[in-house]
């Protein structure tokens, strides 16, 4: 969220004004061709879809429309997932306008998007590098396609309405850096590939009460059974949670419940409360979710639906099974990654770190090196600090960046001993610790001992699991390695970094013989993050299994473009799978594929 008031404002000399926002700009593809067959009919459609964005964005109070520019716009907005919002409603919107219309007559839209600090002129125009960005990102998009900038993707990484995929480093017009730059889809668009989990582990227990009315009558009761059971029938279908019975709720119709009452005697972590009416054969249902330690509302949702679908076969409920998972899954995964960092500048130093580490820029990397030196310095006694800063020796081996590996891998054994000691049960710093002994010792007995002693305090720590995975990768271990692999995917459904998890679960399957599996799940994260070397190494092996000999070729290059010094036998030196079959086999498969020895 960006907001506006008069204290962010700097009155410049020159009557300009600094403001943060949004920046949106719109450019219609090929206009002159447009013009040229349907002049009229082009300009009539296009100015009728400019004004109708403009009352929208008038209306909604959280955008402005700063000027048309013929066969453009420029936009403004205070909220950045408004902005990305708006952005997928605006190329919506002109696919409706183009139904019925001929090829050669459908105006297509490319669209860039950046934000941070800009000017206003005493006339309400915008100036600056941000609007600059926005404009050349437009220009380097293609028809249909919304580009943004990395400020615009890291604030939203974790929306779950935005996928973003990684086009790397742009070389822009007029500018003088390369531009980070993501292409911005909605989730509909991406092919996410869904984890294969076992039901088997311990979950998090959910009740759902008898929902309320507000008239009382023995009519609805019976609806408010019927509700209540068809959203536990819901939820139960989900894997990831265990569900009370509605007949074992039953009991806390009659009179007001503590939450504390309820988690003590039905042990439950959560609970699904709300209302109910009937409205000329419509129900309209509020409901609520709420954490029974803390009174945390963690979903709060609307439903509205045709009450007569209640007696039918129906999936009304679905959706709403799938929002609670996701709610409850993102709760607890930023329980996970809270940590006794006690200011919130320093919080904000450690995630804007972790964000650029896992963007394996690197440029981005080594300032992702220096935060979190300069935020251990700062506050020593903080684990989850140091434990990030032994993943980030593990990745600068990992990526080909270390001149001493060794002394990466010292280094990196320093931060976790230094974080074990202040905190001996720390789990992220035991993932971390084995992360290094896995990765870099290749003492793969003590990184599982330190792995499932992380897991056994956290058995819902997706990194654990992703890199305990790792473990049985190497080993060849495929049915432990998919398990643990398709675990750790499902619990981060909404990570800021899911291409980390996705790329595990890649080598899993690959080393699970499901050849196809593993090519799905290295395509989709490399859609997330392409400068990912592992990814691209698993994505070339499955392609190359499955016979698709261009693909893998094609691929191969591009690994080669960005690690022009890769070799087998380099691989065999930094692989711990090297002394196994599944790394001998791999190793085959990159000679085969015609990587140096």
């Amino acid at each position: 969220m960006i907001s506006t008031s008069y204290s962010d404002f700097l009155t410049l000399g020159t009557g300009l004004l600094r403001v943060n926002k949004a920046v949106l700009f719109a450019d219609v593809v090929d206009s002159v061709r447009l013009f040229e067959v349907d002049e009229e009919g082009t300009i009539v459609r296009w100015i009728g879809f400019v004004d109708d964005l403009e009352r929208r964005l008038s209306a909604s109070g959280q955008g402005r429309l700063v000027k048309r520019m013929g066969d453009g716009l420029l936009a403004e907005f205070d909220d950045v997932s408004f902005a990305a919002r708006t952005a997928l409603d605006i190329q919506d919107a002109i696919r409706k306008v183009n139904e019925n219309l001929g090829t050669d007559r459908r105006i297509e839209l490319r669209i860039g998007l950046d934000v941070g600090e800009i000017l206003h002129s005493s006339d309400q125009d915008l100036y600056g590098q941000h609007v600059n960005t926005a404009a050349r990102l437009s220009a380097a998009s293609r028809a249909g396609q919304i580009i943004v900038s990395a400020a615009i993707r890291n604030v939203l990484a974790s929306d779950p309405d935005s996928e973003f995929e990684d086009l790397g480093e742009l070389h822009l017009k007029n500018l003088s850096q390369p531009v980070s730059a993501f292409l911005l889809r909605s989730p509909d668009e991406v092919p996410n590939p869904s984890p294969r989990i076992a039901a088997k582990d311990l979950q998090p227990t959910i009740a759902v009460l008898p929902l309320m009315s507000p008239t009382v009558s023995q009519e609805t009761m019976i609806w408010s059974n019927l509700i209540t059971e068809d959203l536990v029938g819901a939820l139960a279908r989900s894997p990831a949670l265990s569900v009370i019975s509605n007949l074992s709720t039953a009991n806390f119709r009659a009179k007001p419940v503590e939450l504390e009452d309820i988690r003590t005697k039905l042990s439950a972590d959560f609970i699904v409360t709300g209302s109910f009416r009937h409205h000329k054969g419509m129900t309209l249902l509020d409901l609520e979710v709420v954490e029974t330690r803390t009174g945390l509302v963690v979903l709060s949702q609307r439903l509205e639906f045709d009450t007569s679908e209640l007696l039918q076969q129906n999936t009304i409920f679905s959706d709403l099974a799938n929002n609670v998972h996701a709610a409850l899954l993102n709760r607890e995964m930023k329980r996970a990654l809270s940590a006794p960092i006690p200011s919130l500048e320093g919080y904000a130093i450690l995630f804007g770190a972790i964000a650029l580490l896992n963007r394996l820029s690197h440029q981005d990397f080594n300032l992702a090196g220096e935060l979190l030196t300069g935020l251990i310095e700062r506050i020593p006694n903080a684990p989850t600090a140091l434990a990030w800063k032994a993943r980030w020796h593990v990745l600068k081996v990992q990526q080909g960046w270390a001149d001493d590996p060794g002394l990466e891998a010292r280094l990196a054994l320093d931060c976790t001993g230094r974080a074990l000691d202040i905190d001996p049960q720390n789990s992220g710093a035991l993932v971390a610790e084995g992360f290094v002994r896995n990765n870099l010792l290749h003492d793969l007995d003590e990184a599982e001992e330190l792995f499932d002693c992380a897991l056994e305090m956290t058995p819902n720590d997706a990194t654990g699991r992703a890199l305990r995975a790792g473990l049985y990768t190497f080993r060849g271990e495929g049915p432990q390695a998919a398990n643990d692999a398709e675990r750790a995917l499902h619990l981060a459904p909404l990570d800021p970094n899911r291409f980390f998890f996705q790329a595990m679960a890649a080598g899993a399957n690959l080393a699970n013989k499901d050849n196809a599996r593993a090519l799905e799940l290295a395509s989709s994260s490399l859609r997330l993050n392409r400068s990912h070397t592992s990814t691209l190494r698993i994505k070339a092996v499955a392609e190359w299994r499955l016979g698709k000999t261009d693909d893998a070729r094609k691929t191969l290059a591009k690994l080669l473009k960005k690690q022009p010094n890769f070799t087998v036998s380099w691989w065999r030196q930094s692989s711990p799978a090297a002394d196994y079959e599944m790394g001998r086999a791999f190793a085959r498969s990159l000679k085969e594929l015609g990587v140096p020895e």
